[in-house]
C-alpha cells in the first residue's frame, strides 16, 4: 500500500524556544537568552514527518512572500513539494518561553493584514491540478489530504468545510486537525479522520473528557461526522476510537508539533504502511512523546521513536 500526502497549512509559522534560567517577574531582564527557532505550523510538521518517514508529501496553504526563504529552504531539505501560495507580508513568529518552573507559548494571529476579500480556495488549486494530471498513477492509489492548524483572522470560518468537500470530490481521504468554529464547521463535510484534543472537544460535543467513560462517549458523538477519531490527552496518550493508547514517559523539553508528529505517524502507519490500527496507535503516541524532547518543534530522531515503541 503506498500513498500520497498533500499538507494544507494556513497559518505556518517560525517557531521560536527561548529558554530562561528563571520564571520572570515584573520588570525582569534577561540577557543574552539562547534560543532556537525553527520553521513550523502544524501543517508543514506534518508534511516534514511523513517525509522523514520517506513519504511522498508536498505542502501547501500560505506564505508571507517577505520570509518565504526559510520555509522554501525547509522543503527543499526534506524533498517536500512547494505548493503554497505567497500573499503579501511576512509569516508570523510564535515564541515558547521555557524556564525550569514551567513553560508558556505566544501564538500571534497570522497574516493579520491579509485582505478580507482574498479567496483562500485559490491555496488549493495546485494540489488538487497535480492530483487531477496523476490521477492514473498506479504508483499512489491513495491520495491523502491533511489539513491543519488555525484559519488566519481573514478566512471565513467554514473554509474547512469546504476544503474537505472538494479534496473528497476528487477522491482523496481527508484528514481534519483543527479547533472551534474552524473545526466545528469542517465536521458537516464528514472528513475520513480528525483529531482534536480534549480541551478542544468542548465546543464539539459540549464537555472536556476526563474520564475514559468521558472519552468512548465524546468518540462515539464525534463519529456521527467523522469515519475514524483520534482524541489526544496530553502526556497521557491518546484516543484512537475510542481505545486509549499510553504515551511512553519522556523528559519534556517542548511540546511543540508533538500532536503533529502523532498524527503524521498515524497516517504514515496506516495510510502509507496499512498497518493495523493498534499498532499504528502504538507508534503514534511514541512519535508524539519523542517529539516532546526537542525545542522549537524540531523532528525527533527516528531511533528515540523505535525505542519508545517497544
Amino acid at each position: 500500500m503506498q500513498a500520497e500526502f498533500f499538507c494544507l497549512s494556513m497559518s505556518p509559522a517560525l517557531d521560536a524556544t527561548v529558554a530562561l534560567p528563571a520564571w520572570p517577574s515584573d520588570g525582569a531582564v534577561f540577557k543574552d537568552v539562547p534560543e532556537t527557532v525553527n520553521v513550523g505550523g502544524k501543517g508543514l510538521n506534518v508534511a516534514r514527518w511523513l517525509a522523514l518517514r520517506g513519504a511522498t508529501a508536498s505542502c501547501g496553504g500560505l506564505l508571507g512572500a517577505d520570509n518565504a526563504a526559510p520555509f522554501e529552504q525547509e522543503l527543499a531539505k526534506y524533498n517536500i513539494a512547494d505548493a503554497f501560495l505567497r500573499v503579501p507580508g511576512e509569516t508570523r513568529r510564535n515564541e515558547m518561553i521555557s524556564t525550569p518552573n514551567g513553560s508558556f507559548k505566544l501564538n500571534r494571529p497570522a497574516f493579520p493584514s491579509l485582505d478580507t476579500a482574498f479567496d483562500p480556495m485559490q491555496a488549493l488549486e495546485t494540489p488538487a491540478k497535480a492530483r487531477q494530471s496523476s490521477i492514473l498513477d498506479s504508483r499512489f492509489p491513495i491520495p491523502v489530504a491533511i489539513l491543519s492548524g488555525s484559519l488566519p483572522p481573514a478566512i471565513a470560518k467554514d473554509f474547512y468545510a469546504r476544503a474537505v468537500e472538494r479534496f473528497k470530490s476528487l477522491g482523496w481521504t481527508t484528514v481534519l486537525d483543527s479547533s472551534g468554529e474552524a473545526m466545528r464547521l469542517g465536521l458537516e463535510a464528514r472528513p475520513d479522520l480528525i483529531k482534536p484534543n480534549a480541551e478542544e472537544c468542548e465546543p464539539l460535543v459540549g464537555f472536556t473528557p476526563k474520564t475514559p467513560q468521558d472519552f468512548r462517549r465524546a468518540t462515539d458523538i464525534l463519529r456521527a461526522s467523522a469515519r475514524h477519531v483520534i482524541i489526544s490527552d496530553g502526556g497521557a496518550g491518546a484516543w484512537f476510537d475510542g481505545v486509549f493508547a499510553a504515551a511512553p514517559k519522556v523528559e519534556v523539553v517542548d511540546t511543540t508539533a508533538a500532536g503533529d508528529t502523532l498524527l503524521a505517524e498515524y497516517c504514515w502507519r496506516t495510510f502509507g504502511c496499512g498497518m493495523p490500527a493498534p499498532d499504528a496507535a502504538r507508534w503514534a503516541v511514541a512519535a508524539g512523546s519523542a517529539a516532546c524532547t526537542m525545542p522549537g518543534g524540531a523532528p525527533p530522531p527516528l531511533p528515540l521513536v523505535e525505542s519508545l515503541t517497544h
